[in-house]
């Protein structure tokens, strides 16, 4: 009998340990939080120094809270105090501008409420308390406090805030609720689960990402910071997974979803006893194990996404253990013919702790008359009356793991210098919705042969992305048909929407996207980026590299350059709201609804293409230096991650001079110049002529640099092309000697620059 089946077995006689008495005692402890009538002390001149700022808490009263596991963990300050914080990057300051209208905080405050597990504690301890009267005002603000970091779900609260106090842990949390003289209040936080530990936040208008607070700016801390290479500190690894998943038909035709995964964990610093994990809303625990057989304590609510899971012991650093969880719920909807699995739903207890990077072995029992496809190499597979037992193996770490199954049907396709394809989809949830349409009164064009229309083009944009990068890590791809509007690309997997198959429109966007989605595998599965801050360059890599296809296989630049144009549009008209591409996710708001999709899918395809326009031979027209740096950035760091600086290092080998300026302006930056351009022939005493420029430069900052590309039309099919690094605030530019005098010039020929232009008269 397999392992894990066996382990099935076992789990008929378990226990239901989905909720902790443990957990329950101290988030009460946390939600219980209140001054202490006889711990009040007189305050002057307190500093508290963390990650760069400095709270100075000059004359006042301070309350202690109520004690969490026995230990003192906040604290209020009434009176006159003081709070002064830089950001280190001008990206930073740039957002703090734009979200509080202050690049930089230096503001009166007049109340302080504090909540630690580092060395604030011992700070205090010179104090001398005694009892007094706790103001209700001070009660209510704590309370609300408090209250601020509770989730959506009973029982549930901040894990960024409750890890610490859970783990009686000394790791360095700071929290501080700044009630300023003027202005609204904001939170400050060092969070020892990150590497980019210094957070700013102001509330937020309604809970966004199941928190009331937005972020305002994040960096690392100023002693021994660089730049963040990883998103979570490394504390522990999962470096790997075996999971077995039971996927059963019910009278209704859904599918009942239960799993059980056996997760290994290798600590890498000391960490716990609790750890947590990510598991999907709608999934909940029966019991989990220790390798031992010992009952392992977790803790999760369904709607909430935390998994806590509590270790024997505190972990040390070298410490290695497994632990098996069993658990079910309502992963899969279906609606007619269609399957909904969320392709990034947390089917399996994710790590929070480190890297997501695991080996995964995963067999999955479902239904005989479904396919289903999954990351990994198909290993095995048998049939036991109406079940498919199937088995899957990753040979690579990766962060990522998925399945999909349906009424599908397999078209298997081979073609020359590409790995073979088996593509599956339903066409008869395509004829039920076709008929709905039709039912309702609308026509839905159909294309004929959908799977063998989307086939081609993944292996068209397969084989000329292994042309331009190298070969693919995978050697064999599932592209399969799910039920939404957008698709996603794993390692050797790749979902579709469903609205790709159905039909292909005449303005390539699905030749664009369905190699959007094929260049993932080699920008994003294969290079990973590394934070939220290089997330671009697995977007913005892939959105630019579906361009570069489409602009090939139309043998033409007219849609190139038409989607570029469209994002241009799109970028500055969020960009107020917005601020650089390297702030990731934290450009998507209600203010910037699409903020998000324009600055890292959008303007990461135009940072590339401006790389290409610069690194492009004037002379032959070839992009062989771009190709060969992309190629090079890709072989150095296949099959693991890379930052944004970790590219500028590729890309300054390949040109050959400094390029922090390019990616402090595009990437690190969100300034979009305009130039007004006049120009004139000049002749020169030789009797030859050449172009003069004068340029004007607006809504750039003095420093901001670009070279752009000029051509001079000199008639008779004749073009002469050449390039004039534009700076300062006005300038005039002589091009180079020319056999005649130019009839008229393209200023920024090619889309060189992400800018605007206006032509005026000499």
């Amino acid at each position: 009998m397999h392992l894990l089946a066996l382990l099935s077995a076992v789990a008929l006689l378990r226990a239901d340990t989905s909720t902790s008495n443990d957990y329950i005692d101290r988030y009460r402890e946390i939600n219980a939080l209140a001054p202490l009538p006889d711990q009040i002390a007189a305050v002057s001149d307190l500093v508290l120094r963390r990650g760069g700022a400095e709270i100075v808490l000059s004359r006042g009263t301070l309350y202690l809270l109520s004690p969490v596991g026995g230990r003192t963990v906040g604290a209020v300050f009434r009176g006159a105090g003081h709070i002064s914080l830089t950001p280190p990057h001008p990206a930073e300051r740039e957002a703090m501008q734009r979200l509080i209208d202050a690049p930089a905080l230096n503001d009166s405050l007049n109340e302080v409420i504090l909540m630690f597990s580092d060395s604030t504690v011992s700070q205090l301890r010179d104090l001398q308390f005694g009892p007094g009267e706790v103001p209700g005002e001070v009660e209510d603000n704590v309370r609300s406090f408090v209250a601020s970091f509770r989730g959506r779900k009973d029982n549930t609260y901040s894990a960024s805030v409750l890890a610490s106090l859970l783990n009686d842990a000394s790791d360095g949390l700071f929290l501080a609720h700044l009630r300023r003289v003027r202005g609204s209040p904001l939170l400050f936080q060092i969070d020892p689960a990150l590497v980019e530990s210094v957070l700013l936040f102001k509330p937020a208008s309604g809970m966004i990402r199941f928190s009331n607070w937005t972020v305002v700016t994040q960096f690392p801390p100023p002693i021994g910071s660089a730049s963040a290479s990883q998103w979570y500190r490394q504390r522990v690894a999962t470096p790997r997974y075996q999971i077995e998943a039971w996927l059963k038909p019910t009278p209704g035709a859904d599918l009942d979803f239960s799993a059980v995964a056996r997760v290994s964990l290798a600590a890498l610093e000391a960490t716990g006893p609790w750890l947590d994990f990510g598991l999907d809303p709608e999934l909940m625990i029966d019991s989990a194990r220790w390798g031992d057989g010992s009952a392992a304590e977790t803790f999760k609510v369904k709607g909430d996404d935390d998994l806590w899971v509590r270790a024997p012991r505190r972990l040390a650093a070298g410490d290695s253990a497994v632990f098996t969880v069993f658990y079910h719920g309502n992963l899969i909807d279906r609606y007619e013919d269609w399957f909904y699995i969320d392709p990034s739903a947390d089917w399996f207890p994710s790590n929070r702790q480190g890297d997501e990077a695991a080996l995964y072995d995963l067999t999955f029992h479902s239904p005989a008359w479904y396919l289903i496809a999954s990351v990994g190499e198909r290993t095995d597979s048998s049939l036991d009356g109406k079940v498919m037992t199937t088995h899957w193996v990753t040979k690579r770490p990766s962060p990522f793991a998925t399945f999909n199954l349906g009424l599908f049907k397999l078209y298997h396709a081979e073609f020359e210098g590409v790995p073979p394809l088996d593509v599956m989809m339903s066409e008869e949830a395509h004829r039920t919705m076709r008929n709905r349409m039709h039912d309702q009164g609308y026509m839905m064009l159909a294309q004929s042969h959908m799977s063998e229309t989307v086939a081609a083009d993944v292996a068209n944009s397969l084989k000329w992305f292994s042309h331009a990068f190298g070969p693919p890590l995978f050697d064999h791809f599932y592209v399969t048909e799910i039920p939404y509007f957008e698709g996603v690309s794993f390692p050797g997997m790749i979902d579709l929407s469903w609205v790709t198959f159905q039909n292909t429109a005449i303005d390539g966007f699905d030749e664009f996207f369905r190699a959007h989605e094929v260049a993932h595998q080699w920008w994003g599965n294969g290079v990973r980026p590394a934070t939220y801050r290089d997330v671009w360059m697995s977007e913005g890599f892939a959105t630019f590299c579906g361009l570069w296809y489409l602009q090939s296989i139309r043998k033409g630049n007219k849609e190139y350059f038409r989607f570029l144009d469209e994002y241009f549009r799109n970028i500055k008209e969020i960009r107020e709201r917005t601020g650089a591409t390297w702030l990731g996710y934290r450009n998507g708001s209600r203010k910037a609804g699409y903020g998000y999709q324009a600055l890292i899918y959008e303007k990461g395809a135009w940072v590339i293409h401006m790389l290409r326009m610069l690194m492009l031979d004037l002379n032959t027209a070839k992009d062989d230096r771009f190709s060969a740096m992309m190629r090079d950035f890709h072989d150095t760091f296949a099959a693991s991650s890379a930052t944004t600086d970790d590219f500028r290092g590729v890309v300054e080998k390949h040109v050959g001079v400094p390029m922090d300026w390019f990616f402090d302006q595009w990437v690190k930056g969100n300034a979009i110049p305009t130039y007004h351009v006049a120009w004139t022939n000049e002749t020169t005493p030789e009797g030859r002529s050449r172009v003069r420029l004068r340029v004007t430069q607006e809504n750039v900052p003095p420093e901001f640099q670009a070279w752009v590309l000029v051509s001079a039309d000199l008639g008779q099919g004749r073009f002469a092309n050449f390039r004039v690094k534009v700076s300062g605030a006005q300038a005039e530019y002589a091009g180079p000697l020319l056999p005649s005098a130019a009839k008229s010039i393209t200023f920024n020929e090619l889309h060189s620059v992400l800018a605007d232009v206006k032509m005026e008269r000499w």
